[in-house]
Formats: C-alpha cells, sequence, structure tokens
C-alpha cells in the first residue's frame, strides 16, 4: 500500500515544475532579422535592418507584475538607421520615467510598420550588461 502523503506530494511536485517551467524568461521572438534591439545597462539600441522604412516604432518596457508599460515612441526610422534610447526616455501612462529602482523590467517590445502595411514586431527578455 502506498504511503499515504504519496499523492499529495506527487501533486506538489507537478505544480512547481510547472510553476518553474512557466517563470522563464523565454527566447527573443518576433522578426530578430528585421528590428534588432541591443541592450546595455543604461539604454536600449534599435537598429532597423527590414531594407525598408518603418513607421509609428514603439518600443515598450513590460514590467513584472500588473503595472503599466513603458513606452517610448520613435515614429520613423530609415533603413539602416540606429536609435539609442535612454532608460530616462520611456514612461507609462502617467508620464512617470521608467527606473530600474521602482519597477522590475521582464521584456522589451519593439514594433513598427513597414511601408506596405506589415507590422514587424520583436518581444525578448530585458537584460542589463
Amino acid at each position: 500500500m502506498p504511503h499515504r502523503f504519496f499523492l499529495t506530494r506527487l501533486l506538489v511536485l507537478v505544480s512547481l515544475a510547472g510553476l518553474v517551467a512557466g517563470c522563464g524568461s523565454g527566447a527573443a521572438t518576433g522578426d530578430l532579422d528585421k528590428i534588432q534591439v541591443a541592450m546595455s545597462r543604461f539604454e536600449i539600441t534599435v537598429t532597423n535592418a527590414s531594407g525598408s522604412t518603418l513607421m509609428d516604432v514603439v518600443a515598450e518596457i513590460v514590467p513584472a507584475g500588473p503595472g503599466s508599460h513603458f513606452v517610448t515612441r520613435i515614429g520613423r526610422m530609415s533603413s539602416g538607421e540606429k536609435r539609442s534610447l535612454a532608460h530616462t526616455s520611456f514612461s507609462d501612462r502617467d508620464s512617470v520615467p521608467f527606473g530600474v529602482r521602482t519597477a522590475k523590467p521582464r521584456r522589451v517590445i519593439v514594433s513598427g510598420q513597414l511601408v506596405d502595411g506589415r507590422t514587424l514586431r520583436v518581444e525578448l527578455p530585458f537584460k542589463q550588461e
């Protein structure tokens, strides 16, 4: 006869394994060959490698938890153009600037629209190097 707490322990183990698998920061996804994003200690650098002009380019820092996204609007980027965005240039919907001490960043999202109307989007985990 199995131990009386066997089922309980098994349930806890399965729950913890699911939690650990879901908490990973994940890998970069999206159009990585067309929009290149590099992060450093104080800035995020966005490069348009799509070969075409990008319109309505928006960069976001997504915090951990239910907080609002910190957004900065780049607007238009020509082919091959590189923009460096200081972390303080991102602000939330109340115009509060982003700070690593006030919000724990989880991901960075950069999106833009090509001239032909297609939308490009890149999402990657926030890393300070």
